[in-house]
């Protein structure tokens, strides 16, 4: 692969300069502060970006913002990238690589290779990085530092415009994950998705105890393990709305064999809860490899 130094891009547009987009505007500035890069985002997003310095300047007219621009970035909640998709082909010059940040890629990858114009390229991305905070207050330039970066390439990739985008990835310090769209959004169920949904049904388990037993005692016993199980319940539904909706079916199946583990572990816990070693001594190695 050449270095990123060997691509030049003149103009980054970022649609949406919240805590990803922003986070991706300050991390390319910090590597090469000679980047142009445009948001797009209601006025007073785009202040306070502007004044973070994770964009040169910005605009809430997507004609304007994405003119000329080598690349596009949609770092917007899915179906908000959908729509985007399907307005922007008057706009985008030929040759420009557009991308996105969505956390779900079958519909994304579907919907771009069906409306985007034959001369733009089309590559889905999802960094696997995040908070339960948001917006551009929450940007941080090391927030991909080390954190895997998926690719999801359609027949509206090719090898170049591969290689560029995974230069920004290496830039901001990411490492690249190649996947089908299905394939990506199955792993992800099991291992973004799912997590998601026992972090709020873990929080509103307790939260229904304590409320039934009049006993405020369940939230003053919590301890760190608990905390750091549950951190991603202060997620905003804005974003798992869209992520619940577009990867339902493999969300669905993801907690069915989570209900799987935990009857395994029901059955040992009342007929030989010694047996539970075995379940603990393989779940440790395997988090050691992670």
């Amino acid at each position: 692969m050449k270095e990123e130094s060997d691509f030049s891009f003149n103009k980054i547009s970022i649609i949406g300069v919240g805590l990803i987009g922003g986070s991706l505007g300050l991390a390319l500035k910090e590597k090469k502060p000679n980047f142009k890069i445009v948001g797009i985002d209601k006025q007073k997003i785009i202040e306070k970006a502007v004044a973070r310095g994770a964009i040169d300047e910005g605009t809430g007219n997507l004609e304007e913002g994405i003119k000329e621009a080598d690349i596009v970035i949609m770092a917007t909640p899915v179906k908000t990238i959908l729509n985007i998709l399907t307005q922007i082909n008057p706009f985008i010059k030929k040759g420009c690589i557009v991308t996105d940040t969505g956390s779900t890629k079958k519909q994304v990858v579907e919907r771009a290779n069906k409306v985007l114009l034959k001369d733009a390229f089309f590559i889905g991305g999802h960094p696997m990085a995040g908070s339960e905070e948001y917006g551009i207050e929450s940007a941080d330039s090391h927030l991909f530092q080390d954190k895997i970066y998926i690719l999801t390439p359609t027949k509206k990739s090719n090898l170049i415009s591969i290689e560029k985008i995974s230069s920004l990835i290496k830039m901001i310090g990411s490492k690249r994950l190649i996947l089908d769209p299905l394939e990506h959004d199955r792993i992800v169920g099991a291992v973004s998705h799912l997590p998601q949904i026992m972090a709020v049904s873990l929080m509103n388990m307790i939260g229904e105890l304590a409320l039934k037993e009049n006993n405020n005692n369940y939230f003053m016993a919590i301890g760190e393990g608990l905390k750091d199980m549950t951190r991603i319940a202060s997620s905003p539904y804005k974003i798992w709305e869209d992520i619940c909706d577009t990867n339902q079916e493999n969300i669905l199946e993801m907690i069915q064999e989570f209900r799987n583990c935990l009857v395994v572990i029901e059955d040992k816990l009342k007929n030989n809860p010694n047996s539970l070693k075995e379940e603990f001594q393989k779940a440790s190695k395997l988090r050691e490899s992670i």
